[in-house]
């Protein structure tokens, strides 16, 4: 196993086990202060929408810390020995678990801070980063599709809509819930597939229907809620995604079938 083969697969055991450590706490926290805190938000407001937050929010935290187990004992073996961790062996249990915890910050509870999620985001971003770089490193043919990937997956992610709340829709209340918790429950896996191709190749998919699903189900979480207000980081990126899919996903998708 070369050297530098060793030290990026450290770098990115490190940002997968930050990733999992830190949204894990901030969810935590969630369900501990959520029940008294965040006014409308808070678990003892009545509001059915919490009680479907709150139970996503604990059942993702216990099956996520049962999931993780296994794939996060055997990346702190390797951390903190010199042998090299079998990522190809255990990159669906790494996703899977990754993903299932993400379900849980995708729910706003009365207790969501969003800049320590955005730090656990991060630093999964940071070990695709360093996923780039070993691919780069090992097929210089491949260059171009996989930077391409990295770039497309971050954009891809930031699409996911978090499930608010809607106190001023009317008719549209039950529609809206319905079309967020979709887009969040069915984006989830969709993303999880083409980050497990990615860590798996170096190379996420490139399949225009990721991108067409994404654009209907995000889109309709955005349009339903318009009227109370307009979702802009959603639809920033739900606009970023498609005009860079157009612009470097597709030529990439035809590089990597060469």
């Amino acid at each position: 196993m070369k050297k530098e083969t060793l030290v990026t697969n450290k770098f990115k055991i490190i940002g997968l086990i930050v990733y999992y450590v830190v949204l894990f706490t901030e969810r935590l926290l969630a369900v501990i202060f959520s029940i008294n805190n965040g006014g409308e938000y808070a678990l003892t407001s009545g509001h059915y929408f919490n009680y479907i937050t709150y139970c996503v929010t604990v059942l993702s935290l216990v099956a996520g810390f049962v999931l993780s187990i296994k794939p996060v004992a055997g990346m702190l073996r390797s951390l903190f020995s010199k042998g090299f961790y079998p990522f190809e062996e255990n990159y669906r249990y790494i996703v899977i678990s990754a993903m299932v915890l993400l379900y849980g910050g995708m729910m706003h509870t009365g207790f969501t801070v969003a800049p320590i999620q955005f730090v656990a985001y991060g630093f999964l971003i940071a070990a695709m980063v360093v996923r780039t770089v070993e691919k780069c490193m090992e097929d210089k043919t491949k260059i171009y599709p996989s930077v391409v990937s990295v770039i497309y997956l971050t954009l891809f992610s930031m699409t996911v809509p978090v499930c608010y709340i809607a106190l001023k829709l009317g008719e549209l209340t039950i529609p809206f819930f319905i079309a967020e918790f979709a887009a969040a429950f069915i984006l989830i896996p969709v993303f999880g597939i083409m980050l497990y191709k990615f860590f798996n190749d170096g190379i996420t998919s490139f399949s225009p229907a990721n991108p067409l699903i994404m654009f209907v189900l995000s889109g309709m979480a955005v349009a339903l809620k318009w009227r109370e207000e307009i979702n802009a980081f959603v639809l920033i990126f739900v606009i970023l995604t498609v005009l860079f899919y157009l612009a470097f996903g597709i030529i990439a998708r035809l590089k990597y079938k060469e």
